[in-house]
């Protein structure tokens, strides 16, 4: 999988390929989808049916895990790069809808993608199999966007998609804010940021929570570092302040 971002807090170093940070949406070779599949359904079962027979807690590092946390809370489409860039997005997710049984399955998304047809369709289908969106969205201001996320996609395409989304089904916004070279995100751009969810919400989008987290895992980038527990709640409380949408903060 590969991602159109590049953002400065993802603990994957993406200084290689020549393609991170670009839109990555242009048509690419038709493969054999079928073994593809197949295998990716093959792995999905067989830990489903370790998660129901409670035998994943025999293996390690799950035997280590408090037994108040056994359980599967959700099948999570993610990865270490953008899910709707691929031309088969729809085919994995018709598929794992096949095979998941009663567990919710949620997409992770930067959002460049959600306006696509394909991925509006296989959206369609997840929330009518209690599936859910999770995108995220880390800034308020061109500038600051471009220097978190170093992508060719514009922002404003990131919040029309927003906003297509959350019209049609109700989403969860995932925003990530840690110190920049020392530096915490300037008052106004948290104010910006909070405009614009208020912004979506005014235009008919349905936000049913806003996450707001700080880097959790080293990331590539060594000038990057998480905030303090007390900023998160400052940044949460504007947030609920501006938009009046629920906020929850994660250190």
């Amino acid at each position: 999988m590969v991602c159109n971002f590049n953002c400065i807090y993802c603990q994957v170093d993406r200084s290689g390929p020549a393609e991170k940070g670009t839109d990555l949406f242009s048509a690419e070779p038709k493969i054999n989808l079928s073994p593809f599949l197949q295998h990716i359904c093959h792995e999905l079962k067989e830990t489903l049916d370790l998660v129901k027979t409670g035998r994943i807690s025999s293996l390690s590092p799950f035997d280590r895990i408090p037994a108040e946390l056994r359980h599967l809370s959700d099948i999570a489409i993610s990865g270490d790069g953008e899910p709707t860039t691929s031309p088969y997005f729809y085919e994995v997710v018709e598929e794992v809808l096949r095979i998941k049984g009663n567990f919710p399955i949620v997409l992770i998304t930067n959002a460049s993608g959600l306006n696509r047809p394909k991925v509006q369709h296989a959206i369609d289908l997840m929330y009518q199999h209690n599936g859910e969106v999770w995108a995220k969205l880390d800034a308020g201001s061109d500038a600051y966007y471009r220097e978190v996320s170093r992508t060719n996609v514009p922002l404003q395409d990131i919040v029309r998609n927003l906003i297509l989304t959350a019209q049609r089904h109700p989403i969860i916004i995932q925003s990530c804010f840690n110190n920049i070279d020392g530096i915490t995100p300037p008052p106004d751009e948290i104010e910006r940021y909070s405009l614009l969810l208020k912004e979506i919400s005014e235009s008919g989008g349905k936000i049913r929570l806003v996450q707001i987290y700080t880097v959790a895992r080293p990331p590539a980038e060594s000038y990057v570092t998480p905030l303090a527990e007390k900023e998160l709640t400052l940044i949460a409380k504007k947030v609920e302040e501006i938009t009046d949408i629920p906020t929850e903060i994660y250190g």
